[in-house]
């Protein structure tokens, strides 16, 4: 911790992208390891994303004091809940179209039989999948379908996100 203090982030003579890239290889592989497998509500989202921009800042050596955005901090690095979507959205594509895997089953699985119970029902990883891809399929069966077929899976997840392979 003090190395990377003294050296990288207080270190004027550290370009930037090599701060970004050690921030990328360390803290990122930490913070989002089966991240994907999350289902994420709105609160927890604008939670992970703020200590996202936080670490950032501090990995950046950016102060607050300086008042600088998000937009000028972030520049061209994706928010951390869109890399958490794209990995999602990729581990979907891979599940569904392995049939020998037992989370191919249970993926898209629906419950058709027992009672409801009162309140809001849980937030499932399902539920979570169609509000990522709003406007482009509304039900389980949609979903099946679009992530069977790998080469527009993989176009719907380059085209709708936006993100860098």
């Amino acid at each position: 911790k003090q190395w990377y203090q003294r050296r990288v982030r207080g270190g004027s003579s550290v370009r930037k992208s090599t701060k970004v890239r050690l921030f990328r290889a360390t803290v990122e592989a930490i913070l989002f390891y089966g991240s994907e497998a999350w289902t994420i509500t709105k609160s927890l989202a604008k939670k992970i994303d703020g200590c996202y921009s936080r670490m950032l800042r501090a990995a950046l050596n950016v102060r607050w004091e300086e008042r600088k955005t998000n937009v000028e901090v972030f520049q061209d690095i994706p928010r951390a809940t869109e890399k958490i979507r794209d990995q999602r959205l990729k581990l979907t594509g891979h599940l569904v179209r392995h049939n020998d895997l037992i989370a191919h089953d249970v993926l898209l699985w629906k419950p058709a039989h027992g009672k409801a119970r009162p309140g809001r029902p849980n937030l499932t990883f399902t539920d979570t999948l169609l509000h990522d891809l709003k406007g482009i399929c509304e039900t389980h069966e949609e979903l099946g379908r679009l992530a069977n077929e790998r080469v527009l899976w993989r176009e719907i997840i380059k085209t709708w996100i936006r993100l860098p392979s």
